[in-house]
């Protein structure tokens, strides 16, 4: 029989609804109680005339550098609405989930980095990235300026916002007091859950475990006040659950 070293424990996930089913699912694989508590949700961005003129002139870009899959999904509806499509650009990708959606939609990968996070990115694109280029890269509202800030004295990075991530109405008494794992996939999955949690907030930080998609979600998690923390290091489902296993393994 296979082991399942989460069993007993109630794990916590507080991404988007629409995201979370994968997730879910391979923690209940693992033994754990798995419990959807979205604290965000994302939903398309508004496109000004600015954004729209930039859509328009695609073809001025050499590269479309994409921080997540949801860049993907919302970039590639805004591109429909424009009735424009990716051609001779150059496609960076995070990660492979990111990698996986453009992939599905016929769109081949020219760099991913082999650590999944935008640092990375950005310090990779900067190794193949001619001097002089312009560099596109769509994000969400809260995507900090990793790409454009280093590659400034290099190429021409535009940002467009194509999605927002916004705070979701949630009950804290949605979940059971004790919670094991509360799963955190961004810094504003921290900040949220932080405000929703009400006067369980302290009970949380002092006993449950902050298991974090990686260290600038592990670093808002600590600014937060949890005790406990982890961070995968390998950035991706599979990596936060590996994290949160060995971490459980290490208590018993």
């Amino acid at each position: 029989m296979k082991s399942r070293p989460l069993a007993g424990k109630t794990v916590v996930v507080t991404r988007p609804a629409h995201q979370s089913a994968s997730l879910l699912a391979k923690l209940e694989e693992e033994g754990a109680e798995a419990v959807s508590f979205p604290v965000l949700h994302i939903a398309k961005a508004t496109m000004d005339s600015e954004e729209e003129a930039v859509l328009q002139q695609l073809e001025q870009f050499d590269w479309v550098v994409f921080t997540s899959a949801n860049g993907v999904r919302y970039f590639l509806q805004m591109l429909q609405e424009t009735g424009k499509t990716i051609t001779s650009q150059k496609i960076a990708a995070v990660g492979p989930k990111t990698a996986r959606r453009l992939e599905e939609k016929g769109i081949s990968i020219d760099l991913m980095p082999g650590k999944y996070e935008g640092k990375e990115l950005a310090v990779e694109l900067k190794k193949r990235v001619k001097p002089g280029s312009k560099v596109l890269v769509p994000k969400g509202s809260l995507a900090k300026q990793t790409v454009a800030n280093t590659l400034h004295d290099l190429a021409q990075v535009t940002e467009i916002i194509v999605y927002e991530t916004k705070k979701a109405e949630v009950s804290i008494h949605q979940l059971p007091e004790k919670v094991d794992v509360i799963i955190f996939m961004s810094p504003s999955s921290v900040v949220y859950f932080g405000e929703a949690a009400g006067d369980r907030r302290v009970m949380y930080q002092k006993n449950t475990l902050a298991a974090c998609i990686g260290p600038v979600t592990e670093e808002k998690a600590k600014q937060s006040g949890f005790h406990k923390r982890i961070s995968a290091t390998d950035y991706t489902e599979e990596g936060i659950i590996e994290a949160v296993k060995c971490f459980i393994g290490e208590e018993k």
